[in-house]
């Protein structure tokens, strides 16, 4: 591959951190973002390639790619199905795609129902069950060949924030504190359910650890990742 190890797709990419780690190994690497103020700083900061609009729209030809990631995307999109079949597409014979997503069939969102944190209405327009994530990527002509039921960046916290709701706390609440405008909140919020689920959050992070360790050997995380390729062609 003429001194290169392929070419990957990040499909919304995000600031840009995951395809720079791919440059740096030695990948031509390509982008894409919804917007151009999410684009920016992959772009200026980072100067990395990122196409601002949907995968579709991007046009990218046909078996161009190595490798695809839709990280936590597919839940976003309004037409899921048919970004999986442009990822097939794109991709050439022998390539693979990793595609994570929140996992409606856990444990944790059966038992936690409209409290799961994952649902997130209406940013996540989709949700999607293990057999149904899967018959998708067949339909598009793609082989899972592994998944997995581990993602610490969305265990621990979805099992904490779902529990507060669970408890009927303000929906969301923990998370609008950490990752929203924090005075904003603090200025329409109940202040004993600001304290009440700061200070319930340091021991359910705790109970949190051994039970989504259990969830994923258990084939039942709160997000899961399907491996899947592109078959080869046959000569």
């Amino acid at each position: 591959m003429h001194g290169k190890k392929g070419r990957v797709l990040d499909v919304v990419c995000g600031p840009g951190f995951l395809l720079r780690q791919f440059h740096k190994a030695g990948w031509e690497v390509q982008g894409t973002e919804l917007s151009e103020q999410s684009a920016a700083h992959a772009r200026k900061t980072l100067g990395l390639p990122v196409h601002v609009g949907d995968l579709i729209s991007a046009r990218f030809p046909a078996e161009h790619f190595d490798a695809v990631v839709l990280w936590h995307v597919l839940e976003h999109v309004s037409g899921p199905q048919a970004t999986i079949l442009e990822v097939a597409r794109v991709l050439r014979p022998g390539g693979v795609f990793l595609v994570g997503v929140p996992n409606f069939g856990s444990c944790e969102a059966r038992l936690t129902r409209d409290k799961w944190f994952h649902l997130d209405v209406p940013r996540h327009l989709n949700h999607f069950t293990v057999p149904t994530l899967r018959a998708m990527l067949a339909s598009a002509g793609l082989q899972v060949k592994s998944s997995s039921f581990v993602a610490p960046e969305y265990d621990a916290f979805s099992f904490v924030q779902s529990s507060l709701n669970r408890l009927r706390l303000r929906h969301n609440l923990l998370y609008q504190l950490l990752r929203q405008g924090r005075a904003k909140i603090l200025r329409e919020a109940n202040p004993f359910q600001v304290m009440a689920s700061l200070l319930l959050a340091v021991p359910l992070s705790l109970v949190s650890i051994p039970l989504t360790l259990l969830a994923a050997l258990l084939r039942q995380g709160s997000a899961v990742s399907l491996y899947a390729q592109k078959p080869q062609r046959s000569d």
